[in-house]
């Protein structure tokens, strides 16, 4: 497990789990950039995962994704046949912590009524929860880790994927995005994500990132 931020309670969850799942807790650390400190983007932690996978399809998933149905099985399907698919679910948002409350209350089970009555929907095209195929993935060079922080670099690598021949496909895959502490006030204003706004306008018309240099790697600053 890649600890891409600020340290948190993460290393305490991969502990407890440890003696039932294979898990080993990495804390990958700050980069500097332009003399700043700055945290690395979760896509850092992607490429570490994809040049350490075995499979051929990838599944890109924020951690806070609650999974209704065979969501898996439904995102890889399209892929396999198809390379160039981005496959992808329907995205519901747990605003009100109320699924979050009722999953805690029934020890993980759920009344689907719940997810079917919910009418906040997030958009599936922004990398919540997708399917990748690792030949796309590494076509565009991966996530690029000069972005820090916060935002812009998902879009960025999903307008890359699109730019190199990559379409999305509507599946059967259901999720709901559980409630969390967000981003605290003042979120376009704060210099790393002005910083990550203009990396990615810089860089729009260049669609394959990280060249010349070892990505996926925990190499330090």
């Amino acid at each position: 497990m890649i600890n891409d931020g600020i340290p948190d309670e993460t290393e305490q969850v991969c502990r407890e789990f440890q003696s039932t799942m294979n898990l080993k807790y990495i804390f990958s650390g700050q980069r500097n950039t332009q003399g700043q400190t700055r945290w690395r983007v979760p896509g850092f932690a992607y490429n570490i995962g994809a040049r350490l996978s075995e499979g051929n399809i990838f599944i890109i998933c924020c951690a806070e994704m609650f999974h209704i149905n065979d969501t898996i099985n439904y995102l890889v399907q399209p892929l396999i046949e198809n390379s160039k698919i981005i496959g992808i679910p329907t995205v519901k948002d747990d605003r009100n912590a109320q699924f979050l409350q009722h999953i805690t209350d029934n020890n993980g089970s759920f009344d689907i009524k719940l997810f079917e009555n919910n009418k906040c929907y997030l958009n599936a095209h922004n990398p919540f929860l997708i399917s990748v195929h690792k030949e796309e993935f590494f076509a565009i060079g991966g996530y690029d880790e000069d972005f820090t922080g916060i935002a812009w670099d998902d879009n960025d690598f999903t307008s890359r994927l699109k730019k190199n021949g990559c379409t999305y496909q509507q599946t059967k895959a259901s999720t709901i995005h559980l409630y969390h502490r967000r981003f605290a006030g003042g979120k376009r204003n704060h210099p790393e994500y002005c910083y990550n706004e203009k990396l990615y306008r810089e860089r729009s018309g260049q669609i394959v990132r990280n060249e010349g240099r070892e990505w996926g790697r925990i190499t330090g600053s």
